[in-house]
Parts: structure tokens; sequence; C-alpha cells
């Protein structure tokens, strides 16, 4: 009889079917939230969210081959988090994952040496970075760089990282919940098979990304599954471009801008001249401008990040993905939700 829930790391109990752990039979391996998630995709809206600085806690506690999961796509999330500090006086090896969301032509070897930069910025020691996508040797890697040690493999991340789909993936089987819903990790989960020896961690959350601000609904929407296509422009002087009702990008003072956006390709990008940008969101933003977030209830609440863009520049705003911006000079302003993380960065891709 398992005692834990195999999929969320939860104690099993079936006294109160409201309370986090409900089985109808103890002899059951998942409890009945993870049981609906699995079969039936049915999630209860921030039904839990765990105490980061606690988890620092428990993770400073382990003794283990501390591993970092990081989502490619959302990259600068990962850095943005209470997980720098920690990996600062802690030595790790780095997953890049959800690199089979990215462009096929991307080159792994530049997109490591780019996360490896970044990495050392922020005086962090990785021992290895590799990448899980299309047509990578991912296994191999891992139990090459990784899977060395007689000690446990302890996976950290943000919530929603995809730490339990690389556990599926070396495991080959679906032992741990997959979803894209965030936090639904509610425990540490100790897995033991004859190659691994796992500690599948909490997700660390992000208060500041847009992945806590939205529906079920909406993040099926928002949250890219598959390879996102990226949507070319060609902007002459003040132009704009809105991404649902999420984000609004302005480009002014250039003469021509060449724009890449890297969002899932389920949200609509509505193109506009700049004179016409606010009258077009006071009118249509929850309408045709849509999904937006929860607690955002107008385009006057957004917050306006400005920035003056030379050359080639990404914009990243965090769980929605990032923006690609080449020209010999513009002023860019962004808006979106005042607590949505926004930060430009040299160009990834």
């Amino acid at each position: 009889m398992n005692n834990k829930c195999l999929g969320c790391g939860a104690l099993l109990q079936n006294n109160n079917e409201n309370e986090i752990g409900y089985v109808v039979d103890l002899n059951m391996n998942y409890c009945q939230r993870c049981f609906k998630m699995i079969h039936y995709d049915q999630h209860k809206e921030n039904d839990f969210l765990p105490d980061n600085n606690l988890i620092i806690e428990q993770l400073n506690q382990l003794d283990g081959n501390f591993v970092w999961i990081i989502d490619i796509f959302d990259f600068d999330s990962s850095l943005n988090s209470v997980l720098v500090d920690f990996y600062r006086k802690h030595s790790c090896n780095i997953i890049l994952n959800k690199c089979d969301l990215l462009p096929t032509k991307i080159n792994y070897e530049k997109l490591g040496k780019y996360v490896l930069s970044r990495i050392k910025k922020l005086n962090i020691k990785s021992k290895a970075i590799i990448t899980r996508g299309i047509n990578t040797d991912f296994i191999d890697s891992f139990n090459a760089y990784i899977n060395v040690e007689d000690k446990p493999i302890i996976m950290t991340g943000l919530a929603n990282v995809g730490k339990s789909t690389i556990i599926n993936h070396l495991l080959k089987d679906k032992v741990v919940t997959v979803n894209r819903y965030p936090a639904t990790t509610i425990n540490f989960n100790e897995i033991k098979t004859e190659q691994y020896h796992i500690i599948d961690t909490i997700g660390i959350v992000a208060e500041n990304t847009m992945q806590m601000y939205l529906t079920n609904k909406q993040l099926k929407t928002v949250v890219p599954i598959k390879q996102v296509r990226p949507i070319v422009f060609q902007l002459m002087q003040n132009q704009t471009l809105s991404i649902g009702g999420l984000a609004r990008i302005d480009i002014l003072n250039n003469e021509k801008a060449n724009v890449v956006i890297y969002t899932s390709n389920l949200l609509k990008i509505k193109r506009s001249k700049l004179e016409n940008a606010d009258k077009l969101w006071l009118k249509n933003y929850g309408k045709e401008l849509t999904p937006t977030l929860k607690g955002c209830e107008s385009f006057l609440e957004m917050k306006k990040h400005s920035f003056t863009n030379k050359g080639k520049v990404e914009y990243f705003i965090s769980g929605l993905g990032f923006i690609t911006i080449n020209c010999e000079k513009a002023d860019i302003d962004i808006y979106t939700a005042p607590q949505i993380y926004v930060n430009v960065r040299k160009a990834m891709i």
C-alpha cells in the first residue's frame, strides 16, 4: 500500500474529500485530484499554492545530486526566482526542457553557450547543461552527466517547467502527474527503480508570471504544448502589436523594424497604427482582445515598460513568450499587467 500519491506526493487519506490527498480506497496509487487530472484533464484553479521559503528550507536539508530544470521557452522566469540564490550556494546540473517548442533550425550548441553565459553572470556553477527536445539524445546525456553519483537525483525547478514529464521520460512510464497547470506537485516525492533514485520536489511558484493569473481554459490557449511557429512582422514607424489582451508592444520613432513573436500560436495577434492603439484597447479589452489576466480589469491598469532598441534585441514577458525586434534604433513600450515580469535581453535565437 502506498502512503503517498504517486502523482503529486500528497499523503493519502480517506477522511475528507475536500482535503489534499483524498482517495476512496487507501490502496489506490493516485489521489482523486491527480486521477481527475490524468484521465479527465480536470483541475481546481489554485487549489494548492506552496510556500517557496519552506521548499528552499527543505532543499537545504537534502544531500544529493541537484538538477535545475529550466523551461527554455520561459527561460528568464527561472533566472528571476528564489532558486538563483539557492544555486549560488549549491552546484547543479541544468536541464533545458521544452526545447521542442523552439524552431527546428535551433542550434543546440549555441543555445547551451547562451544559457551558460547567462548562468555565469549570476555566479552559478553548473556541472553540465543538457537539452531535451526533438532529436536530442536526452537519456544518454542524462545518464552520462547526471546519473553518475551514488546519491539521489533531486529534481528542482519552477512550477510547470516539466519536472514530471522528464521523470516519466526517464522511467518510460506515466508515474508522476503531467499537465499544463502550475503548482500540482504537493509534496517531495521519492521514486526508486533499479536505475534511478529520484526525488521530485515541489515546483517553486513564480508570482510574476502570467500562468498564475489565467483560468484553466485560458492556460490551454496561452501555454504552448506544440512547436511554436514564429510570427513575423515588418513594421514602419509608430505601429503597435497586440497579443490577445495580455500584452501590447508599441514601436516608436523607427524607420523600419523586423519583429518576430514567439508565443502560443493559439493567441491572436493584431497590428494597428499607434495613433489608434489606446482607443482600440479601451474599447475592445476583454472582448476582441482576449484572453485577459485575472485582477487586471482594464487597459488603464496595465503597466508600461519603456526601452530603447538598438540592433537585434529580445523582450521577454514571463509566462507568455518573447519578442525579437531588429532595427537600427527605436523606442519600445510594452504594456502588460503590473505584476508580470518583463525583461530585455540579448537575443537567444
